[in-house]
């Protein structure tokens, strides 16, 4: 089935009563059902029996747009004659009816021969417009006929199965060939854009930490050649001081002009260590202390 969901504007049909009901003509085995899911995979649903023989119904919300339902059952041909019929209670634009083998007579008010696959052997039945709740149903008869071909291929390949059986040694069973499907031929490629995505942003992650740790360095780098010439000016300015209280405590400068010159030397000092970080001084007594 394919159901279509008009809905405007566009949302989600659910109902705790069922989505989607429908009923198997009698004598029909429970059925299983599936909707038609992203890449044709098929999500198997549960369906739900109704208050009468053979009504069932799922609670699968439809999405805005088609909807792609797969219902299926057996029912016993052993006579060779089968009533095929379901009912849903809703319009059906199109309903197509395919029949194999083609030899298999169909007798339907409602469905109309549309062409037979004489290669397959399969015959195409068509109904168009059906109203809600009616029944689409066929009635088949008749036994399935064997083509000469079928049959000469058939007993060709039973011969050759025998002489298989006979040559191949006792244990030794059929190969298996692993046959990949959509999702494993999708895999590669997936990883691949994965990887290729997940080096793109290691590399932009990297290239943004790069220039950080540049500037980090470089700025390392000038402070640490700035607060070496910080250190060499204050080295100065310490000595200068020390060397002009010498002279003083020696009664080689004028006390007026010794405080002036000490005073300069000070300031100058200040607006030295101002300019950089703290430098660890050492007393003049511990510099000039003998080692």
């Amino acid at each position: 089935y394919e159901v279509q969901n008009a809905s405007q504007p566009p949302r989600a049909f659910a109902n705790p009563n069922g989505t989607f009901r429908f009923k198997l003509p009698s004598g029909a085995r429970p059925p299983n059902v599936s909707v038609t899911g992203l890449m044709n995979m098929q999500l198997p649903q549960t369906p739900v029996a109704g208050k009468s023989p053979g009504e069932f119904s799922i609670g699968y919300a439809l999405k805005p747009g088609r909807t792609t339902l797969t219902v299926d059952y057996e029912a016993d041909y052993s006579a060779a004659k089968l009533l095929v019929g379901e009912r849903v209670p809703y319009p059906i634009d199109h309903a197509e009816l395919y029949i194999f083998p083609s030899t298999i007579a169909v007798d339907s008010p409602l469905f109309k021969p549309a062409g037979v696959d004489s290669k397959n052997s399969i015959q195409k039945l068509e109904a168009d417009n059906l109203p809600g709740g009616a029944s689409v149903e066929a009635r088949l008869s008749g036994e399935a006929a064997v083509s000469p071909r079928s049959e000469s291929g058939g007993a060709q390949h039973g011969e050759q199965a025998e002489e298989g059986q006979q040559e191949a040694p006792a244990g030794q069973g059929a190969e298996v060939k692993v046959v990949p499907d959509s999702m494993t031929r999708l895999a590669v490629p997936i990883l691949a854009c994965f990887l290729l995505v997940f080096l793109w942003a290691l590399g932009v992650r990297v290239a943004k930490e790069w220039g950080r740790v540049k500037r980090r360095g470089a700025a390392s780098v000038t402070g640490q050649a700035g607060r070496k010439r910080l250190s060499a000016k204050a080295e100065r300015l310490l000595n200068s001081l020390a060397d002009l209280d010498e002279l003083f405590a020696a009664g080689k400068i004028v006390e007026k002009d010794y405080w002036k010159e000490r005073l300069e030397l000070k300031a100058r000092l200040v607006e030295n260590l101002k300019k950089g970080a703290s430098l660890p001084l050492e007393s003049y007594a511990g510099r000039r202390a003998p080692q």
